[in-house]
C-alpha cells in the first residue's frame, strides 16, 4: 500500500515542529483546501478547519509513513480532530487525495483575528507529547 500524504495547514506546516515531531524533515509541496476556512481553537490556541462555503485554506502537502500518520494521529488528539479523506489543489491545477485533520463540529475564532500560540509553548508540548509517547511504549 502507497505511504499516505498529509495536508497540513498549522503546527504540521511549520519544518521546526514537525522535524521534532517526526525526527526528520519531510519535502513539502504547496496545496489549497477549497472549501473550508482556517480557525483557531479558544481553549488551546491550535488551528483547525472545519467546513465554509466560498473559503479557502493554503497549506502543505507532503508523505510520511503509515507509522508516522499513527503517531501524528495521537498529536493531533483523535477523536478532538477528525482525519478525514478529502481532495486538495496543486499550484499546477492537479487534484490530490490526502487526509487532512479537521474540527467540523468546533466553534472557533477565525484565525486572521485570533493570537498567535506562543512558539515555544509549542515546543514544549511537542517534547512532552513525545516522552508520553516514549514512556508510553510507542517508539521502539
Amino acid at each position: 500500500m502507497a505511504n499516505p500524504l498529509l495536508f497540513s495547514y498549522g503546527t504540521l506546516s511549520d519544518p521546526e515542529y514537525i522535524q521534532l515531531l517526526l525526527r526528520r524533515l519531510p519535502g513539502y509541496r504547496v496545496a489549497e483546501l477549497e472549501g473550508y476556512g482556517l480557525y483557531t481553537h479558544p481553549a488551546n490556541g491550535y488551528l483547525f478547519v472545519k467546513p465554509e462555503k466560498g473559503k479557502s485554506v493554503k497549506g502543505q502537502l507532503f508523505e510520511l509513513s503509515w507509522s508516522e500518520l499513527e503517531l501524528i494521529d495521537y498529536w493531533e488528539d483523535v477523536p478532538l480532530y477528525q482525519r478525514e479523506l478529502m481532495t486538495v489543489r496543486t499550484p499546477d491545477g492537479k487534484w490530490i487525495e490526502t487526509f487532512v485533520y479537521t474540527q467540523p463540529a468546533t466553534a472557533g475564532i477565525a484565525s486572521e483575528s485570533a493570537p498567535e500560540k506562543n512558539r515555544q509553548e509549542i515546543l514544549n508540548d511537542i517534547e512532552d507529547f513525545l516522552e508520553s509517547m516514549r514512556r508510553g511504549g510507542f517508539f521502539k
